[in-house]
């Protein structure tokens, strides 16, 4: 894929030069991007059309699998110590898959309701620093309202290791961003329509949560866009995806300051993740989902995978799960 040039973008008070690559054909909707230090390769989801994708940036080889399913493939996170093998989200449940990565289909097994709320999807996940899996859902789009979903519907919730399923938080309206501090005593975590970044306390050893609050307003800040997707870097600064809009931002989750704004020639950016050799290339994951037709012919690559190149910033590995597959049944 080709490289493109980032535009010149408000509100940030800094635009990064930054160099950003087009890296993958654009999907209907692309997300939870996993940057994998085993195969050196992100592995993300183009959500309605149930497929697994895998870049490799290395020799440029980007493969895709349809998962054999009629729910939305929501999530994908690689399962410890079990190679070729991930935990997938589909609608209201987790499942486990095989790939190799290379075949073009893809079989899941191991199906365990997390949701059983009528009309609820799981949504974003992600592994703690001990392998716990965090996974949040949404309630049902509004048929009379498309692109909408009801709101205080969804949940967050945990899987232990022996498939013990927690409800964390309630009252959601959908489960994106998760990102924990750099000594996991913070939990950060968007719940769209708030249109904020939020901080808990955190507690690794039971997964604990207290004292919710308000770290960063989009609205107070003027920022355009929803809250979505996000991840950590090593300096502990946060790069939060902002859908319905053209661009991603990093903030300083310790003063709320908004850092930069990086723009993209696509109008739904969907989640970012880092990796690469040295963890200091910026995944970024967008979406075509329910764009027009002129919208499409201004912005060609509206979900596409892109990479960020020279963000003078770096990341971490992808946490894979630790999950004993029996527990599932």
């Amino acid at each position: 894929m080709d490289s493109c040039c980032p535009k010149k973008c408000s509100p940030s008070p800094c635009q990064m030069n930054c160099s950003i690559q087009r890296v993958s054909p654009p999907l209907e909707l692309g997300e939870g991007p996993h940057w994998n230090p085993l195969t050196q390769s992100l592995y993300f989801v183009d959500l309605y059309k149930r497929k697994i994708n895998k870049y490799h940036p290395e020799t440029s080889c980007y493969t895709t699998a349809t998962i054999d399913c009629c729910d939305p493939l929501t999530f994908i996170i690689p399962v410890h110590n079990q190679p070729n093998t991930f935990l997938v989200g589909l609608g209201c449940a987790i499942g486990v898959i095989r790939w190799d990565g290379c075949s073009n289909r893809a079989e899941y097994r191991y199906l365990k309701t997390i949701d059983k709320t009528p009309g609820n999807r799981l949504n974003d996940a992600k592994a703690d620093a001990s392998g716990r899996l965090w996974v949040g859902s949404m309630g049902p789009e509004m048929t009379d309202n498309p692109g909408q979903f009801h709101k205080c519907r969804g949940s967050l919730f945990t899987v232990e290791f022996d498939g013990t399923v927690t409800k964390r938080l309630s009252n959601i309206s959908i489960s994106n961003g998760m990102a924990w501090s750099l000594d996991n005593k913070l939990f950060y975590y968007i719940d769209t329509y708030k249109y904020a970044v939020e901080a808990y306390d955190f507690d690794l050893i039971t997964g604990n949560l207290c004292n919710g609050r308000v770290i960063f307003d989009f609205r107070c800040k003027n920022v355009t866009g929803d809250p979505d997707g996000m991840t950590i870097d090593t300096n502990g600064n946060l790069w939060v995806a902002c859908y319905n809009s053209d661009h991603i931002i990093k903030i300083d989750p310790k003063t709320s300051t908004l850092m930069t704004t990086i723009e993209f020639p696509a109008y739904q950016i969907t989640s970012v993740a880092f990796g690469g050799q040295c963890l200091d290339q910026l995944y970024v994951t967008t979406a075509s989902h329910n764009t027009t037709d002129v919208q499409k012919s201004k912005l060609p690559y509206s979900g596409t995978l892109f990479r960020v190149m020279d963000t003078c910033s770096t990341g971490f590995d992808g946490v894979p799960v630790k999950i004993n597959l029996c527990s599932l049944n």
